[in-house]
């Protein structure tokens, strides 16, 4: 998927930079599409001679002056629809965020608390048919089913749209940690030392202090491997709902062929996710070192100990 989506990030650039919507362009061709003309002239002008040229230059207007381009669809420039866009973005995806979590953790806690139901043949099912819904499917069930309760979008201001976008990302956020809970729930509960608390009558509070931990760390990894899935859906989600953020902007500029702002659309959202799934997986790399390095130590002094005595 990292691959995949790198790949068509630098594809995108590649058709950007050898296309007559290249921002370089722009200067001649006042922010619209450029003549043959106009791009020969420029050419020859900068000395680029060919399209990795270009997209050299490109880049290298970009990182010195800011200059990302003009979204033809949009009417302005690519750097201010980042700009305005992506605190639309941030702000439904960090409310999407707190909503999960709230959701996730209240479904950890009664698979902790009731043994029988992560074995339940329902939950099994409701899980399944939760995560055969993709995304963009609850966002027009909720069109459909509230669409007159809705803000209207050419109206109203971005964040009474935040409620709507956010709920959406979370149902389908939680599908996928919710089933990942399910199944290490299950697994604990069927441990012998996990039944024998039940035998013993240990109460429901101390069962969830016990079992809860390990339901939560299982949430943990496919938070970050469905990242990508969760970039994907929220687009689909903006664009169902209207909502101004760089998701609906990525949707318009693909449909459009605005090279320009469908580029550096794409190249964020691949190094936002390139980036969090590296890091997390270098802190868990980090964290099994350590574990390991204890588990070392640990033998160590157990066998400097066998061999004092």
């Amino acid at each position: 998927m990292i691959l995949a989506l790198l790949a068509g990030g630098a594809g995108v650039f590649a058709l950007a930079a050898i296309s007559p919507a290249n921002p370089l362009a722009h200067t001649v061709a006042g922010w619209e599409f450029a003549s043959a003309q106009a791009r020969a002239d420029l050419v020859t002008a900068y000395d680029t001679g060919g399209w990795f040229g270009a997209w050299w230059q490109w880049m290298v207007t970009a990182v010195t002056t800011g200059d990302l381009g003009y979204s033809r669809i949009l009417h302005e420039p690519v750097a201010e629809v980042v700009a305005g866009r992506g605190l639309n973005t941030v702000a439904a995806t960090a409310t999407a965020v707190v909503l999960t979590g709230v959701i996730v953790a209240v479904v950890c806690i009664l698979l902790a608390r009731f043994p029988g139901l992560a074995h339940n043949p329902v939950t099994s099912g409701v899980i399944g048919a939760w995560l055969a819904v993709p995304s963009f499917l609850i966002a027009l069930l909720i069109v459909v089913g509230f669409g007159s309760q809705l803000p209207n979008p050419a109206t109203s201001a971005p964040i009474t749209l935040i409620p709507a976008v956010s709920f959406t990302i979370a149902l389908a956020w939680s599908a996928m940690l919710i089933a990942a809970a399910r199944s290490a729930a299950a697994e604990v509960w069927s441990t012998p030392w996990a039944r024998a608390l039940i035998g013993r009558g240990l109460p429901s509070s101390a069962r969830v202090r016990t079992i809860l931990p390990s339901v939560l760390s299982a949430v943990r990894s496919p938070a970050v491997i469905y990242l990508p899935v969760v970039i994907l859906g929220e687009a689909a989600v903006e664009a169902v709902l209207s909502y101004p953020g760089l998701g609906n902007a990525l949707v318009e500029a693909a449909a459009g062929a605005d090279l320009p702002l469908l580029a550096t659309v794409t190249a964020l959202a691949a190094a936002l996710t390139t980036g969090l799934v590296l890091l997390v997986r270098s802190l868990g790399q980090v964290r099994e070192a350590r574990l390991v390095g204890a588990g070392t130590a640990a033998t160590f002094g157990i066998s400097t100990v066998g061999v004092s005595l």
